[in-house]
């Protein structure tokens, strides 16, 4: 995934409690208090379009998500939601030239190069990128950011730019979309996805905390940040909880303390490990589990396995009750 564009941009050393939070996709000034705080960071909420975000916001460098996502540098994963929204999206071209950026070990863009389109990559986790050329046969996959990828190939420009699971990573949103904009041809589109912030939760997204994530969108944010920086949007669809969801929030919502270990020490989330110096993440990543450790993952496993049946029957009840699911995917058109 790629998640750096551009330098992170100059900020105040006044307390932003005292000084106002800037939002970072409108530009407006709030002087709210913060709506949650973890380690270091504090989240708040643009009142004027909607956005979430995180202060501070400092994006890690390439060896940061090397070392984060190095488990799925080996292989090809499932198509996400967004992917198959795009490909089945009847307002979307069919053929052309498509920039994905951020694209992993290449799932999205071998589906799009079957589907007819001619494909690029870019991605920043180095394995993944040799991944993608050499067990995926993709080629044209480049380990830069969407900046050193305009300025080394100014010359050429796409129909199509994606970028799933992307924004909410990006520091300076604004800088990244103008970065994207200058590889569109005229009336090029984009397409995307982010985590839906209005999804339902029975506890914390281990994922969507910083340095990983930086920014929370909801539908309402992203046609105002879209349409701001001069896209039409075409289509926005916010996936539905569905079975899985359903009993991914079950499994959460019944805590059990079985992650504890024997000494009652809680076993590091992603969340608590991307807070962590490098060399702190990776001994904690290199660490082999336990005995005790293996029984209890063993155990969370059959635990999550049992509450499928359960979401089963609660489904009818979600379904009812409109909940949403991870996933919001967005069509735009550049207005030029």
């Amino acid at each position: 995934m790629d998640a750096g564009t551009v330098a992170p941009s100059e900020r105040e050393s006044l307390p932003h409690e005292a000084a106002g939070t800037v939002c970072p996709a409108c530009g407006a000034t709030s002087r709210q208090a913060a709506v949650e705080k973890y380690g270091n960071y504090k989240l708040f909420g643009c009142d004027a379009c909607g956005l979430q975000f995180w202060e501070p916001r400092e994006m890690p460098d390439a060896r940061w998500y090397e070392q984060m996502y190095g488990g799925r540098d080996e292989k090809l994963l499932p198509l996400e939601p967004g992917h198959k929204y795009f490909l089945t999206d009847p307002l979307a071209r069919r053929s052309g030239e498509l920039l994905d950026i951020g694209c992993g070990t290449g799932n999205f863009l071998a589906a799009a190069r079957d589907a007819g389109y001619h494909v690029t990559g870019t991605e920043l986790d180095r394995n993944a990128a040799r991944f993608a050329k050499e067990r995926v046969g993709l080629q044209r996959i480049f380990p830069l950011t969407i900046s050193e990828f305009a300025k080394q190939h100014a010359d050429e420009k796409f129909d199509v730019v994606t970028f799933f699971e992307v924004l909410e990573h990006q520091a300076t949103p604004v800088e990244f979309l103008q970065k994207v904009g200058t590889v569109l041809k005229p009336q090029g589109t984009i397409a995307l996805s982010v985590p839906n912030r209005e999804r339902w939760r029975t506890g914390p997204d281990v994922l969507d905390y910083p340095p990983n994530h930086f920014l929370r969108w909801n539908a309402a944010a992203l046609n105002h940040f879209l349409s701001a920086q001069g896209f039409e949007v075409l289509s926005l669809r916010e996936q539905p909880a569905g079975i899985a969801h359903t009993a991914q929030m079950i499994n959460m919502a019944l805590r059990t303390g079985m992650s504890q270990t024997a000494a009652g020490e809680a076993q590091a989330s992603f969340r608590d490990v991307i807070q962590m110096t490098p060399e702190q993440a990776d001994a904690v990543l290199r660490t082999k589990p336990t005995t005790r450790k293996r029984i209890m993952q063993i155990l969370g496993r059959i635990k999550s396995a049992a509450c499928f049946p359960l979401a089963v029957a609660a489904y009818p009840y979600v379904r009812a009750r409109g909940y949403k699911g991870t996933y919001m995917y967005c069509l735009a058109r550049k207005c030029d």
